[in-house]
């Protein structure tokens, strides 16, 4: 039966009814879109019989974006073909030293990026991260919470991205100009007039005005995506703990805590398919990136000894050692909630 906007199963549990978590997360969902990072694509005439949570009903309801799908793979080719264009950051004159290792870090940031921004095309390509949105079944407080943790999240990353942005513009506009090698082609085999070089350093940093803030909005959704299941699998945890009285006795419906595992269970499932991506490549990519300023840092002096070259170093490392905390710590939060659950269910059986 409903109450509300919300359903009460079997079990006497309250549920949010579908499309709730997805309602409550459009703020970020709408924010995600302006950078290409997702979009309806569903598949209205196929039946999918391999996916018991799939209700093909409520598929046919949800328009087709057509236009959303072109604008995010005409942002995801932009993207790659930024990497692409990298490559001539490098020339023959290259030497080991630290404008080589810095060609290095940018060369590997900008690899992530790519990385995390096809994963999320995956997600939404595939129609995963919508199927997760819109069959799973969360608590009410669930999706109060999440909606306060989105519209904050959209907070801080537009906060992070004006100083990170402003840092990157006091790399890009320093006088030396130190890290011309970004606008390649230009400069490295293109020989740029002083007079224009100010146009093509504006043209540098408008690609990481466009990038960089997708980059963290990808971060986000990860980051709401682990919370929502490790509440959920927090919540049946605790109503599962609650029905046992004592060792041996169950006053509750196992079935029915079986059941709403396994669904939270394949939600994780649907979701690893494209966090799995981003967290291994942001990974190895951050991992990279840390030896190679780390190792700069330590063995050439040059690496601090300009202002702007400072800035960069530290720049690089702070927000990459953020970066592989967060890539590191998100599986193992939602593989430990999946694992301990199932154990307890299976001791209390």
């Amino acid at each position: 039966m409903t109450a509300g906007l919300f359903s009460v199963k079997g079990d006497g549990e309250l549920f949010a009814d579908q499309g709730e978590l997805l309602s409550s997360l459009s703020p970020l969902l709408f924010c995600m879109k302006l950078f290409g990072l997702y979009f309806d694509r569903e598949d209205r005439h196929r039946r999918r019989t391999d996916d018991p949570e799939w209700n093909p009903a409520a598929s046919a309801t949800r328009p087709q974006s057509t236009w959303l799908r072109v604008y995010a793979s005409v942002y995801l080719s932009l993207v790659w073909l930024n990497v692409i264009r990298l490559v001539t950051m490098f020339t023959k004159g290259d030497h080991f030293g630290v404008l080589l290792l810095m060609k290095f870090t940018v060369f590997a940031w900008f690899n992530l990026t790519a990385i995390m921004y096809t994963a999320f095309y995956r997600a939404s390509h595939t129609g995963r991260m919508l199927k997760v949105l819109l069959t799973l079944p969360v608590t009410p407080d669930c999706v109060k919470k999440t909606r306060h943790m989105s519209v904050s999240l959209i907070v801080t990353v537009f906060s992070s991205t004006v100083f990170n942005l402003s840092v990157l513009a006091y790399i890009f506009f320093s006088v030396g100009g130190e890290f011309d090698f970004t606008l390649a082609p230009l400069v490295t085999y293109i020989e740029v007039s002083e007079d224009i070089m100010t146009i093509a350093r504006l043209g540098g940093y408008l690609v990481c005005v466009i990038i960089l803030p997708g980059t963290m909005f990808t971060h986000a959704m990860s980051l709401v995506l682990i919370y929502v299941f490790c509440h959920q699998f927090q919540t049946l945890k605790k109503n599962f703990r609650s029905v046992v009285r004592k060792p041996g006795h169950f006053s509750g419906d196992l079935t029915s805590f079986r059941r709403r595992h396994q669904a939270l269970s394949r939600a994780v499932d649907k979701a690893d398919g494209f966090l799995m991506i981003s967290n291994v490549g942001g990974f190895v990519c951050h991992v990279a990136i840390i030896i190679l300023v780390l190792y700069s840092l330590a063995f050439y002096r040059e690496s601090t000894a300009t202002p702007v070259a400072a800035v960069a170093h530290v720049f690089w490392l702070n927000a990459n050692v953020k970066g592989l905390l967060f890539s590191a710590t998100s599986a193992i939060m939602v593989n430990h909630m999946v694992s301990d659950q199932y154990r307890i269910l299976c001791c209390e059986q």
